[in-house]
């Protein structure tokens, strides 16, 4: 049985999402002038970042299938002989964010892909059954790379994991600055 991404993204909606804060000023006080940083993922496709041949050297059809959590987390979704894999983007999950759910994996590993910070997690439930998730840290939000090994091929959790992070490192570099 192959643990469906939906499943996942139910769980992290289970969890709720932080409602911002108010804050109000006394009197004539100016606020404090800050930039919000600038959302750099909004030219980023996720279904594009990996040429045809990329995504056929592992197996997959390069014909990607729209994907979207419902989340905030949209992207492309790879299927392949033993694993499917999908690439997303979530324009405002930032790190603070992905910290908010750790509570949400088995394992969640801080790692770096490339220059970019992140992690490495297996979603509750999902030790020994061939997902894991590679987090990339970018701007306010992140790209991430996710596999689903089928049931009849499913390795060690370090090797999806391993499979995950190689994905990963063909995305990395073609991140925005």
């Amino acid at each position: 049985m192959r643990m469906k991404r939906s499943l996942v993204a139910a769980a992290f909606a289970a969890v709720g999402m932080t409602s911002a804060a108010c804050s109000g000023g006394q009197g004539n006080e100016t606020p404090p002038t800050q930039q919000v940083p600038k959302d750099v993922l909004t030219s980023f496709d996720p279904c594009t970042v990996l040429s045809s041949q990329e995504i056929q050297s592992f197996g997959a059809s390069p014909e990607g299938k729209p994907s979207d959590l419902g989340l905030g987390e949209v992207g492309c979704d790879f299927d392949g002989d033993e694993f499917d894999f999908g690439v997303l983007k979530a324009s405002n999950h930032d790190e603070a964010y992905w910290q908010g759910q750790r509570t949400q994996f088995d394992e969640f590993t801080p790692n770096q892909v490339g220059g970019h910070q992140g992690f490495v997690g297996i979603e509750l439930s999902g030790k020994g059954q061939g997902v894991c998730t590679q987090v990339m840290y970018v701007g306010k939000g992140s790209v991430i790379v996710d596999i689903n090994y089928r049931s009849d091929k499913i390795p060690s959790d370090e090797a999806t994991c391993a499979k995950a992070m190689e994905i990963a490192r063909l995305v990395e570099p073609k991140l925005p600055k």
